[in-house]
């Protein structure tokens, strides 16, 4: 926690109202959860990144931007970010990607297209970097339960 620059205060904070809140999940990732949007942008994890690997995801969901980072002692490995401001078939990548990436990208743009051919308005693309995320470290940001229980999130704060 001290990478980061926030100490945990140890209150439950079961709906992630906090600015920042943390949980240790049973697949052996520590989810760092925050409100802050630009928190999870590269510039702010690299550093936090040395001896270590971190899964970062950014979700707005109002400008429909999504995005997936993986940092690896202090550098960038791949990155996923689909922007639907550049279309909805909008799709981004940096880097090697993980093997789970292309049948997460191949099942979600065969939805898109049939969505699409019935001109429907959903954004399937959206969920790609959302979705390898989640595959990586067993969470996914709008889920509150899963295969393998509850997370349990303690409210943290910034340091000074």
């Amino acid at each position: 926690m001290k990478r980061s620059g926030l100490r945990d205060l140890g209150t439950e904070d079961e709906a992630n109202e906090a600015p920042f809140s943390l949980a240790e999940l049973p697949t052996g990732w520590v989810i760092l959860f925050s409100n802050d949007f630009d928190f999870g942008a590269p510039e702010n994890l690299i550093n936090v990144s040395a001896g270590a690997v971190i899964i970062s995801s950014q979700v707005e969901e109002h400008s429909m931007f999504s995005g997936a980072y993986c940092y690896a002692n202090g550098r960038e490995a791949w990155r996923v970010c689909h922007d639907s401001a550049r279309g909805r078939h909008h799709l981004a990548t940096q880097g090697t990607l993980p093997p789970e990436f292309e049948p997460i990208r191949i099942r979600l743009s065969a939805q898109q297209a049939d969505n699409d051919r019935a001109e429907g308005d959903v954004d399937y693309i959206f969920d790609v970097p959302i979705e390898l995320a989640a595959e990586l470290t067993g969470y996914r940001h709008d889920r509150w339960k899963f295969d393998w229980g509850i997370p349990r999130f303690t409210a943290l704060e910034r340091d000074g």
